[in-house]
């Protein structure tokens, strides 16, 4: 048999029809039973045709060769062709009727489902996630961790231990009967997935369905899917071309915004004057929510459990997914932060137009510096005093033996106000200088290495007298004031 390309459920064209590498050859046989009185228009359009099945087949038919030599057909195929090449010689009218929105012309035997799964272009400007009631994310749960679309959900069709038998079986042993492995497997968790997320849902559910790339796993959740009756999309291209998207935005569409930089010595509370100009109403990045961490030696997030940060790839996710919901019109009031916040990098065109922005200086006195300190890593002082002696060893290089023995005796007599204050004064602030002057170079005098005045194109700076809720508001009602103007 001449018949190629099945998949897990057979290959299904984007109508929903069964297809097969006939229709090649019907298509050949067509065109040589042409009526004699076709015009060069009608042989050019032929050819045309054929050329655009050769480049959608690979999609379908991974296999397919448009070199390949044709092998010798069965009867049933012959039968196949002879009734394909008698539709193709009936009138125009009757074949528009056969044919679909992809222009595809098919026999009339042929079973047509109907346009039931739409699709979701995540390179569109209009594209959004939470347009969708349920976003599924079928790859598997690895894959999912990694990075995947704002808002979805893990519903794999494969785990990752059935993921990598069948890839084993398909190389070692047979496509074929990897196929119906996976057929098997898939079929098994569709109704976990089913049981899990849909049979409580009404028929109005909007769903989003999407792969690694936008084939077999996702249009096996999506069929079924839609088949029940929910208003079903996927994404073609899948994952991997949202990230395609994803990396272009950030590299090129990021340089049509204008930042503001909320910068300051570690301890003024700049995240909660962040969180005072969002209230208000105010464009806002928090780089360090994104990140999972607070940016420095002791910042990991205990909120998470010290599991660790996200991937890069989920950073970026988070950062451009926030990004594209603003108006590039306004401000976008973010924190000074170095290139890496913990593991993760700050793309390069972000941080570049970061350090090319106007810069307001945050500063608060010592005393409520060591007070916000304390209250936001509070877990050192309790449960985690081991896991703090542990990170104060890394500076040793940097401050000195006998000031890391000093700090830990500070700690074992729980002299927390005092530890506090010597830390700062003798790590962070030095360090927060250091990264202010690669970060915003412009901010500093060339010769003297000074940091230049407001009279000077310098860094703007703003007094706090304490840490009350008011006092932020009124500062986050000034800056927005002063900088949040229509550009």
């Amino acid at each position: 048999s001449s018949l190629r390309g099945s998949g897990i459920f057979g290959r299904v064209s984007p109508l929903g029809r069964r297809t097969t590498t006939t229709t090649v050859m019907a298509t050949t046989a067509s065109r040589s039973s042409a009526p004699a009185g076709a015009g060069a228009s009608r042989a050019s359009s032929s050819r045309k045709g054929e050329k655009k099945w050769w480049r959608q087949s690979a999609t379908f038919f991974p296999d397919a060769k448009r070199n390949r030599a044709p092998r010798r057909t069965s009867t049933r195929t012959r039968a196949a062709i002879t009734r394909t090449t008698a539709f193709a010689a009936t009138s125009s009218i009757e074949r528009e009727e056969h044919v679909r929105r992809d222009n595809f012309t098919y026999p009339p035997e042929y079973l047509d489902l109907g346009p039931r799964i739409k699709k979701a272009l995540v390179d569109s400007a209009a594209f959004d996630p939470e347009q969708y009631d349920l976003v599924c994310d079928v790859r598997s749960p690895s894959e999912y961790k990694d990075d995947h679309l704002p808002f979805a959900i893990s519903t794999p069709v494969l785990t990752d231990e059935q993921r990598a038998q069948i890839g084993t079986m398909y190389v070692q042993v047979d496509p074929f009967e990897a196929k119906k492995l996976g057929a098997k497997l898939t079929s098994e968790n569709l109704g976990k997935i089913l049981e899990q997320h849909f049979l409580h849902l009404p028929k109005t559910t909007k769903v989003c369905v999407y792969c690694f790339r936008g084939g077999e796993r996702s249009l096996s959740l999506a069929h079924v899917l839609s088949r029940i009756g929910f208003d079903v999309s996927y994404v073609p291209g899948g994952y991997k071309k949202y990230r395609e998207t994803t990396l272009k935005y950030l590299k090129e569409d990021v340089t049509k915004f204008h930042f503001h930089v909320i910068a300051g010595k570690t301890g003024c509370a700049k995240g909660k004057l962040l969180d005072a100009l969002e209230k208000r109403g105010a464009q806002v990045i928090d780089l360090e929510r994104f990140a999972e961490h607070r940016g420095s030696v002791l910042g990991e997030d205990p909120e998470n459990g010290f599991t660790g940060q996200p991937s890069q790839k989920m950073f970026d996710s988070r950062l451009a997914h926030k990004m594209r919901k603003f108006d590039e019109k306004r401000v976008i009031f973010v924190e000074g932060e170095s290139s890496m916040i913990g593991r993760v990098q700050i793309p390069t065109t972000t941080w570049k137009r970061m350090g090319e922005s106007k810069a307001t200086i945050l500063n608060i006195p010592m005393e409520h510096r060591v007070k916000w300190i304390r209250q936001n890593y509070e877990h050192f002082e309790t449960t985690e005093v081991p896991r703090l002696l542990e990170k104060l060893q890394v500076l040793e290089k940097r401050v000195g033996n006998e000031r890391i023995n000093q700090w830990r005796s500070l700690i074992a007599e729980k002299k927390w106000d005092q530890f506090v204050e010597e830390i700062l004064v003798h790590h962070y602030d030095h360090a927060y200088e250091q990264a202010s002057k690669r970060s915003r170079p412009n901010d500093f005098d060339r010769n003297s290495g000074e940091r230049k005045g407001v009279d000077q194109g310098g860094a703007d700076e703003l007094f706090l007298e304490n840490l009350e809720e008011q006092t932020y508001d009124d500062a986050a009602k000034l800056l927005m004031k002063k900088y949040d103007k229509v550009l």
